[in-house]
């Protein structure tokens, strides 16, 4: 490992970094610093969904680094998730000024406040004021439309005593499209007097290296959809070497694992392929030929084929690398 590792986080993304999901990962490859929990939120009213409750229970996140993450659109929402995660003893919650779904920014939520820096600071005053035994961090994108809004978001958020920023160099209505732009982040530097962790398009070590000649004292980053790519993407990014027949074999051994949790947690053979299904979504960019990995999973109309499948992709794997 290096001697001066990096600090990787895993990106939060509903319907995939799951509790259970969260724990596999962490015992079969491990190598984050901090998992960070999909946002907790009211869906309508005062409602929050079961689901997203089940994934703040400490009893489920027993063994992990986890940090809670809450999608608000005023004072009485984030006042009243912060509270359920302080008496669920979490010491450090993520305010999510981010997300980029219009079901989302519509509601004045995510990175919708990234148009309304005045009220971002009144309602950032209120929350210190209320002195909550926890500390804050923020996730953020450069801004709604505009690249160029964190400036004086930032401005704002350097008044206050934030624990970090992760910031993402890409608006929200550019969604997941194009590349993330580092330079901003590098602008972003010069003017956070917190530290900034880097969100954005890190997909392997290549993507690393050549963030890392941009931004060469750079040593903290997040990573959500790279890590579903490729579950040994953290440890390689601090030097571990994995030869393709470890890699191979902690991929077969990450996936039957999931496998076996979610099929005990989840009720219904459907509902349980469904799951599996969206794991491989991403999961299939781990093999040569990832659109015959997902298709033949696709074609799994239960579990006995699913099975028939998943051997037939990992055994064509092995025999292509003479494993």
């Amino acid at each position: 490992m290096s001697q001066n590792p990096e600090i990787v986080y895993q990106a939060p993304l509903q319907g995939f970094t799951d509790f259970t999901y969260r724990n596999v990962f962490q015992e079969v490859y491990g190598g984050v610093s901090k998992y960070f929990i999909p946002y907790l939120s009211y869906i309508r009213g005062k409602e929050i969904k079961k689901s997203l409750l089940k994934e703040i229970f400490p009893e489920n996140n027993k063994a992990l680094p986890v940090v809670p993450q809450v999608l608000f659109s005023n004072t009485t929402e984030l006042f009243e998730l912060v509270s359920i995660l302080v008496d669920n003893g979490y010491k450090e919650i993520n305010l999510n000024l981010g997300c980029p779904y219009p079901m989302a920014t519509n509601r004045g939520r995510g990175a919708a406040w990234l148009d309304k820096p005045d009220d971002l600071n009144e309602t950032l005053q209120q929350l210190f004021a209320k002195e909550f035994p926890t500390k804050f961090s923020v996730k953020m994108r450069a801004g709604m439309k505009n690249n160029q809004d964190f400036k004086p978001v930032l401005g704002i958020l350097n008044k206050f005593p934030l624990s970090e920023i992760i910031f993402h160099p890409r608006t929200a209505s550019q969604m997941y499209d194009g590349k993330a732009n580092p330079s901003l982040f590098a602008e972003a530097l010069s003017i956070a007097s917190h530290p900034l962790v880097y969100n954005g398009d890190i997909f392997s070590e290549a993507d690393f290296q050549e963030l890392k000649t941009i931004l060469p004292d750079q040593k903290s980053w997040m990573t959500g959809r790279g890590l579903l790519m490729d579950p040994s993407l953290a440890l390689r990014l601090n030097g571990m070497e994995m030869d393709l027949k470890l890699r191979k074999q902690k991929l077969k051994e990450f996936h039957d694992r999931l496998f076996q949790e979610y099929s005990e947690r989840l009720q219904g053979s459907g509902h349980f392929l469904m799951k599996m299904n969206q794991f491989w979504s991403y999961f299939c960019e781990s093999f040569e030929n990832p659109h015959k990995a997902i298709k033949l999973v696709k074609k799994s109309s239960n579990v006995l084929k699913y099975n028939a499948a998943v051997v037939e992709i990992f055994r064509d794997l092995f025999v292509n690398d003479d494993l």
